[in-house]
């Protein structure tokens, strides 16, 4: 993969990784099942996007023997994830709205 490809992290990509860990973190068994089924793609989508947020980050997300328990950055962005995605959000609203106001 290109350099500037596995620097790049869209907002898709993390919101979609932090609703598998928060997934995980409560039912690591079928997690990435749950999630497709309930956006409407396939597990290998998922799958890549987490490995794209890896890359990103530098960290692993998931580990064990078959990548199903959640590493401490995994813990980590379960915890805190779902806070930075609606700030994320919220602020970009703000400056929409902020926008159709010139």
């Amino acid at each position: 993969m290109p350099r500037e490809i596995q620097d790049q992290m869209r907002l898709t990509d993390l919101s979609l990784t932090v609703d598998l860990m928060v997934e995980a973190s409560t039912n690591v068994d079928g997690a990435r099942d749950r999630i497709a089924a309930r956006n409407g793609i396939q597990k290998s989508v998922i799958t890549d996007r987490v490995k794209r947020i890896e890359t990103f980050l530098g960290v692993q997300l998931f580990g064990g023997p078959q990548r199903k328990d959640l590493t401490n950055a995994g813990k980590f962005m379960a915890r805190y994830g779902p806070r930075l995605i609606s700030e994320i959000e919220d602020f970009t609203q703000l400056i929409r709205d902020e926008a159709a106001e010139q």
